[in-house]
This record gives C-alpha cells, structure tokens and sequence, in this order.
C-alpha cells in the first residue's frame, strides 16, 4: 500500500508538516517511523499519529522522499 500524505502547516510559527491517512497507520508503521527518524538519517517529530512536523521544508523532502515509495 503505497501511504497517502498531505503537506501542512504546523503550529504557532507554521513549520512544515505533513499529515497521514488515520485509516493507513498501524501501530506497526507508527513504529517504524518513529523508528527511522530517531536514527541518524532520519528527521522529523512526530505529533499524532497522523501528524508530522520539521524544522524546515528540506527535512520535510527527505521524508516525502523516504516514505513516498514505502510499501507494506
């Protein structure tokens, strides 16, 4: 199942976010994200389940570019 997100802003000062499809996100996935970002090549804070934020629109690249092709 290829993920289906949405880019956002986040918060007071509108970081750049991305928000998932509640329906798609496992405990499983969660997980995996959490996972991943919390690795050195990994970036992003995760909100909800669904929500992400950044610091900045490059690190939100490199996770569209990191789970965009994500299949299960």
């Amino acid at each position: 199942m290829i993920l289906e997100m949405k880019t956002c802003e986040v918060g007071l000062f509108r970081l750049p976010g991305i928000v998932f499809e509640k329906d798609q996100m496992t405990e499983a996935k969660i997980a995996e994200m959490d996972e991943w970002a919390a690795s050195a090549q990994g970036v992003g804070t995760r909100m909800t389940e669904v929500l992400w934020s950044f610091k900045n629109k490059s690190q939100r690249d490199w996770f569209l570019i990191r789970w965009s092709n994500d299949r299960e």
